[in-house]
Formats: structure tokens, C-alpha cells, sequence
């Protein structure tokens, strides 16, 4: 009966999740080696183009955003590293200077008007990396 009471009053901990208790720098260390391992394969993703909002502002990376030069934001690539995109026969290699919220790859507006995709919309383009 006390053992039954004891339990009781306990009050619920939640599990450690692995997200919450993983430091970024090995996360980093995982994407690393996720990238090294596999290989080169061209991906079909939806590209969007970064809003004018954000020229001059501070990147993820520690650049300063510039809306007409060639840089792109995805959601888990490190920072630097090259992503060769192909969209209508164009190719473009950018770097991955930033960190967004899209569903993969968010474009500047040199590098979309260099590859042909619409400033106002989104395309579908192929990445390498």
C-alpha cells in the first residue's frame, strides 16, 4: 500500500530525446559524415526564392545576406558547402551560406535569375551535392 502511494506522488519526467540532448556539433559531425559516405546523386527538389527582406541581413553562417549574389539556404546542409542545381539545362554551383525553413532549398535572386526560375514562385530543380 505505501509503495503504491510513493508511485503517486512521483511526479512524470519525460524520456530524453536524442534531438534535445545532441549538441550541434555533433550533428554536425553526423551530417558530415552522412555526406561523405554517400554518394553524389542529383535530387529532385522544389527551389524557392529568398525574399528582398532579408538583403543585408546577418546569415546563419555569419555572411551578410546580399539579394543579387549567388547563395542559397537549406535546411540541413553546413554551412559552405557547394550545391551544384540544375533547373532547364542551366547549371549553377551556389553555396549553402544560410539556414531556412523551406521544404529544401531556398535560392538568392541572382542565383534564381541566373538558373531561369521565376523570382515570384517556385521551380523544380535538381541538386547535387
Amino acid at each position: 500500500m505505501l509503495q503504491s502511494r510513493w508511485l503517486q506522488l512521483q511526479p512524470y519526467r519525460r524520456p530524453p530525446s536524442l534531438h534535445s540532448n545532441t549538441s550541434s556539433i555533433m550533428r554536425a559531425l553526423i551530417t558530415a559524415a552522412i555526406l561523405l559516405l554517400s554518394p553524389a546523386q542529383a535530387r529532385q527538389v522544389t527551389a524557392t526564392v529568398y525574399d528582398g527582406w532579408y538583403h543585408g541581413r546577418t546569415t546563419y553562417c555569419g555572411g551578410t545576406y546580399r539579394h543579387w549574389d549567388v547563395s542559397a539556404a537549406h535546411p540541413w546542409l553546413p554551412c559552405g558547402t557547394r550545391v551544384t542545381v540544375q533547373h532547364r539545362g542551366r547549371l549553377l554551383t551556389v553555396p549553402v551560406t544560410d539556414r531556412c525553413d523551406c521544404g529544401s532549398l531556398d535560392l538568392s535572386a541572382g542565383a534564381a535569375y541566373r538558373l531561369g526560375v521565376p523570382l515570384d514562385g517556385t521551380a523544380t530543380v535538381s541538386i547535387r551535392y
